[in-house]
């Protein structure tokens, strides 16, 4: 084996990992072409390079580290504290100050920029005008928020999952309203000042309007998920306290009670559409299910069968108590 195959031999291993920061790069250069009013080229450059980064992407799971001793330490160290309860919890709340801190920086960033549109208007549109930054967060916010969120105790953490998805998509929906209001500026102020008090005015309702409907959405979920939850305890109770020739018809009636919860829990919190949080990540949703199914079924014997699943009942209906609105 030749000195120069041995030398080359890493750059042969590990040359495509080359493409996550070549894909960045394009992509910051098609959003400084775009700006420059070389729209079609750097909306090319914004595809490739996105394209090029994801490509590249997958070839760092796997670094050329690993089989370092002090990467090896690193590892063992992280494996034997994933299954650390406290280690579990704190990262957890890691990632609830991270979505904190992304939130601030987010609403800082858009009061600064009505600051400096109000009064270096002509600078602002001839700099680097972040229209494709606003894009991205309006579509992507939401759902970096859930991939955020933590995965450990859902049902006691299902309080702050609910805030934040709602105060992640009315942000998200506030920014897509800034990228709508600075393309109808640079593009129709130009030519027709005498449309910035009605754009200004429909833009601002705009606004209004969708904070409400996504708070308006969340207090009625909150209400109807604590009404069902409500009839299902009530239905498990009555299996346990019925007569025998009575059991079935009550199993049947608290497994429609929960089928009723079922799809609250699968709702979305912030939408209505399919890219939503839901209430319950699925898996916890499944082993609920599977609790419910057997508290059912077990409660006509044991008159305690049902104590675990009223415990995640109650988490439920805790966090949904301080949002119930029965006129929302």
């Amino acid at each position: 084996m030749s000195i120069w195959y041995r030398l080359t031999a890493l750059i042969r291993s590990h040359w495509r990992r080359v493409c996550l920061p070549a894909g960045f790069v394009l992509f910051i250069w098609g959003n400084k072409l775009i700006n420059a009013s070389y729209r079609t080229a750097g909306m090319v450059l914004l595809a490739l390079g996105l394209g090029v980064a994801l490509y590249g992407l997958r070839f760092w799971k796997r670094g050329f580290a690993d089989d370092w001793r002090v990467t090896k330490r690193v590892r063992r160290w992280a494996d034997s504290k994933r299954s650390d309860p406290q280690w579990i919890r704190a990262w957890g709340d890691l990632r609830v100050v991270v979505w904190g801190i992304v939130m601030a920086v987010i609403v800082w960033r858009a009061l600064g920029l009505v600051d400096k549109i109000t009064w270096e208007v002509d600078r602002v549109l001839a700099g680097p005008a972040p229209v494709s930054v606003l894009l991205g967060i309006w579509m992507l916010l939401p759902w970096g928020a859930r991939r955020i969120e933590p995965k450990d105790s859902p049902l006691d953490r299902l309080w702050g999952r609910m805030w934040r998805a709602a105060v992640s998509r009315a942000v998200a929906n506030t920014i897509g309203i800034y990228y709508a209001g600075w393309v109808i500026y640079a593009v129709v102020f130009s030519t027709r000042p005498a449309l910035l008090v009605p754009a200004a005015v429909t833009l601002g309702g705009a606004m209004v309007v969708s904070w409400h409907k996504t708070w308006a959405r969340l207090r009625k979920l909150s209400t109807q998920v604590y009404g069902n939850v409500q009839t299902l305890e009530r239905d498990l109770k009555e299996i346990r306290d019925s007569e025998e020739a009575k059991t079935r018809e009550k199993q049947d009636a608290a497994r429609r009670s929960w089928d009723a919860v079922q799809l609250d829990l699968q709702t979305s919190v912030d939408t209505g559409y399919a890219f939503g949080t839901p209430l319950l990540p699925r898996e916890t949703r499944d082993d609920l299910h599977k609790k419910v199914e057997k508290a059912i079924e077990a409660l006509k014997d044991d008159k305690d069968a049902a104590k675990d699943v009223l415990v995640d009942l109650h988490d439920i209906q805790a966090a949904c108590v301080g949002r119930i609105d029965s006129v929302a």
